[in-house]
C-alpha cells in the first residue's frame, strides 16, 4: 500500500493564514484562539502583516500556535500616487520560533527580488507559502516564475467571501504543469471582528479554508516536519479519510465524507478518470491506476467536492516517488 496522505498519527485542523489587531485584523490573538478552538481547530499560524509573532503563551495541550508573518511586495503607478497596481503576498513560518529572525522584505514587486528574498529566508530557517495570487492580480507567468515555495494557496476564504476571488486552483495547476513542485493549502486569511452575539461580522472570513495535518502528537516540531513533507491535505469542508494505492489490485482507493464528485487531475487538462453523482452520496471509490497513468503519466492529485461547492484537495503524487 502506498499511502498518499502520508499519515503519521491523528489529523489536526489548522488555519495557517490569520490576522489580528496587531496588524489589520479585528480580533485579538486570544479571541482568535478561543473562536477557532471552539470550532474544532488545534493549530493557528499567526501571520500578521510585516510583524513576526509566535504567541506561545497561548499554547496548551490541545492548541498550538505557529510563529509567522505575511510579507508583501508592491507595484505602484509611475505618477507616485498610492494606487496599488499589483502585489505579491507571501507567508513565512519559523521552523524554530525560538531562534527565528525576521528579515524585512524589500518593498519592490520584482520576481528576481522576490526569489532572492525567499532564498534568504529559507537559509535562515523559514518555510514559505504563496498567497491569493488572484486577489493580488498576479499574471500566471510571474506566479510560475516564483521559486522555492513550500505551498501555494488554492483557496483563500477571505478573498472568496469578500471579493469572490478566493479559488486559485488554476494558478496551482499552471505551477505544477511548469514542472515545479509545491503543496496545496486552503486558508482563511481572516480579518473579521466578533459581534456582541459572538458571531463574525459581515466579512465572515473564518472557518472556511484549512488544512488537516497528520502528526503523532501536537508539537511545533511535528507540525514543521509534516508541513515540509506534505503530510496534510487542504479542504473547505470535505473530509478525506483514506487515499492510497492498493498495490495488489493496482487501484487508487478513496474514502471520504459524502461528496458528489471525485476527479483526478494531472498535467493534462482532462480531469479524468472521474466519478460523479447528482447527490452527495459518494463515500468510497476505487479507480484503476492504469486509467490514471494513461491520462496523467507524470503525477496526479485528487479533488473531491459536494453539491454546495465544498472541496478537498490532495497533494500531488509523482510516479517517480517510489
Amino acid at each position: 500500500m502506498i499511502d498518499l496522505l502520508k499519515k503519521n498519527g491523528n489529523f489536526y485542523k489548522a488555519n495557517i493564514h490569520c490576522h489580528t489587531v496587531l496588524s489589520d485584523g479585528k480580533m485579538t490573538p486570544e479571541q482568535v484562539k478561543d473562536y477557532y478552538k471552539k470550532h474544532g481547530y488545534s493549530i493557528i499560524a499567526y501571520t500578521d502583516h510585516n510583524k513576526y509573532f509566535h504567541h506561545k503563551n497561548l499554547n496548551d495541550k490541545d492548541f498550538l500556535t505557529i510563529g509567522g508573518f505575511e510579507a508583501d511586495f508592491h507595484v505602484y503607478d509611475k505618477s507616485g500616487t498610492p494606487t496599488r497596481l499589483r502585489t505579491c503576498h507571501l507567508n513565512f513560518y519559523a521552523k524554530n520560533p525560538e531562534t527565528a529572525v525576521m528579515i524585512p522584505e524589500p518593498k519592490v514587486y520584482n520576481v528576481t527580488v522576490i526569489n532572492d528574498y525567499i532564498k534568504k529566508m529559507a537559509e535562515n530557517g523559514w518555510l514559505c507559502t504563496l498567497n491569493h495570487p488572484a486577489w493580488s492580480l498576479q499574471p500566471t507567468d510571474e506566479v510560475v516564475a516564483i521559486d522555492n515555495i513550500t505551498a501555494m494557496e488554492v483557496y483563500n476564504h477571505g478573498c472568496q467571501t469578500i471579493y469572490n476571488c478566493g479559488n486559485t486552483i488554476n494558478y496551482y495547476f499552471s505551477y505544477l504543469a511548469s514542472g515545479k513542485k509545491t503543496f496545496a493549502v486552503a486558508t482563511d486569511d481572516n480579518h473579521c471582528a466578533l459581534l456582541e452575539d459572538g458571531l463574525p461580522d459581515d466579512y465572515n472570513d473564518v472557518c472556511g479554508g484549512y488544512i488537516e495535518v497528520s502528526m503523532p502528537e501536537l508539537t511545533y516540531e511535528n507540525f514543521i516536519d509534516a508541513f515540509e513533507n506534505g503530510r496534510f491535505y487542504a479542504s473547505t469542508g470535505v473530509e478525506l479519510k483514506e487515499l492510497y494505492i492498493d498495490e495488489q489490485t493496482d487501484e487508487l482507493v478513496i474514502s471520504c465524507s459524502p461528496v458528489c464528485r471525485i476527479v483526478t487531475r494531472g498535467i493534462k487538462y482532462y480531469n479524468r478518470p472521474r466519478i460523479g453523482s447528482r447527490n452527495n452520496d459518494i463515500t468510497h471509490a476505487r479507480i484503476p491506476m492504469s486509467e490514471i497513468k494513461k491520462m496523467h503519466p507524470t503525477y496526479f492529485r485528487v479533488e473531491l467536492f459536494t453539491t454546495d461547492g465544498k472541496c478537498a484537495y490532495s497533494q500531488p503524487y509523482y510516479f517517480d516517488e517510489k
